[in-house]
């Protein structure tokens, strides 16, 4: 059931990305960028909000979908056709790596799923530090400690203690 929500999920994303000669293969944009790098994923061996070892995903804090439009309109490359992807997916890896593979978080099904309910199906870029803390919230409630939601470093005005 998770295997079939998680596809559900992709598909959504990826309609907003459907290559031009997609032909009888379907694929699109974000496939082919996930295809090609997915074997770097680290997926930890349990749920970072609950503990949970059962029906584990992969959730990137930066959203690939909009990540990957906002890179090819700032670059100006196309991204409509098969070809088009191939060619600048390399540089594209390069350029956010990070992002793709190394900031990303193991969430089991419903506690992903609870995530895209809050912040959207393609959560903005910019709320990839509340989804972070949002996942520490939920842990810290969880584990009965509480978490560091906000790092020091970036509370920086009078009305910070009351965050």
């Amino acid at each position: 059931m998770y295997i079939e929500l998680e596809e559900q999920i992709y598909r959504c994303i990826e309609e907003h990305l459907m290559a031009a000669n997609t032909g009888n293969n379907k694929r699109t944009a974000v496939r082919h960028v996930r295809d090609g790098i997915k074997s770097n994923y680290n997926k930890e061996s349990e749920c970072a909000c609950c503990g949970t070892t059962e029906a584990l995903e992969l959730h990137h804090y930066t959203t690939l979908s909009t990540l990957l439009k906002k890179y090819s309109k700032e670059k100006g490359l196309p991204i409509s056709t098969d070809e088009e992807v191939l060619a600048m997916r390399d540089q594209f890896y390069e350029d956010h790596w990070y992002e793709l593979v190394d900031y990303t978080v193991t969430l089991c099904n419903s506690h992903h799923v609870e995530l895209h309910r809050i912040y959207g199906r393609e959560p903005a870029l910019t709320s990839s530090e509340k989804q972070e803390n949002w996942v520490k919230k939920i842990h810290g409630r969880l584990s009965g400690k509480d978490a560091d939601l906000i790092p020091e470093a970036t509370v920086s005005n009078r009305f910070s203690r009351h965050i």
